[in-house]
């Protein structure tokens, strides 16, 4: 099975694919080159840290229980906008909008992701094959599995964080952390970050298990997209 685990990045999105036990990663331009290059490579799956299905009002059942289950990084989950805040031109509009929709403002870390929700919303409104091929998760969620329920208490920020996120990973196979070492070395970190290429891994080193998501039985946004998060292996 290949599966594809992607984070966004300054360079736009940084993917991890991994075909059995070797993981490759690439960095592109644009959501609509990582779903085109999944679908070339036979992908079964795509998992990607960012909102898709999207309320109209109030916050999302799937948000609120991911934070659940990381406890003290709970944190790390951002509560996703209402719909509506994807035509927002500012970030003040958007909280503004958002606030008036769920009765809760925007944070700038949420208003900064909004670029990306809208071009990953757009890919899925337009592509039947990546509304099959790609969902939600959370690389911390993620984590949490392959260390076996507990969440990872050190920020991924950190040096000990780091370290620990590449064991984890490590034990998944070994050249993961060789992949790791590969981007690092050829892309500067203005372009991708440490935390990025740890977190594209750790989406494709659980994408090919057998998945539970939360919640179980996922409400659909308004354009049909569901409002779920990959919660990691059942």
């Amino acid at each position: 099975m290949t599966v594809v685990g992607v984070d966004g990045c300054p360079a736009g999105w940084v993917a991890a694919t991994r075909d059995e036990d070797a993981y490759t990663l690439d960095v592109h331009e644009d959501f609509s080159t990582v779903v085109a290059a999944a679908t070339d490579a036979d992908a079964s799956r795509l998992l990607v840290d960012i909102p898709i299905g999207l309320p109209e009002d109030g916050r999302r059942r799937c948000d609120e229980l991911a934070r659940e289950r990381l406890g003290s990084r709970a944190s790390t989950v951002f509560f996703a906008p209402c719909r509506a805040v994807l035509d927002a031109e500012s970030h003040a509009q958007a909280s503004d909008v958002n606030r008036e929709r769920t009765g809760y403002g925007l944070s700038i870390q949420a208003w900064n992701l909004v670029p990306k929700i809208r071009e990953v919303d757009a890919v899925l409104r337009a592509d039947e094959n990546a509304r099959r091929l790609v969902r939600e998760a959370h690389p911390e969620l993620a984590f949490r599995a392959l260390a076996g329920g507990d969440p990872v208490e050190a920020s991924k920020s950190s040096a000990e964080g780091r370290e620990r996120r590449r064991e984890l990973l490590a034990a998944t196979t070994s050249s993961a952390d060789a992949a790791y070492e590969r981007t690092i070395s050829r892309t500067l970190r203005k372009h991708v970050a440490r935390d990025d290429v740890l977190d594209a891994l750790s989406l494709a080193a659980v994408a090919s298990e057998s998945l539970s998501t939360i919640p179980p039985d996922p409400p659909r946004d308004a354009v049909g997209l569901p409002m779920s998060i990959v919660g990691g292996p059942v």
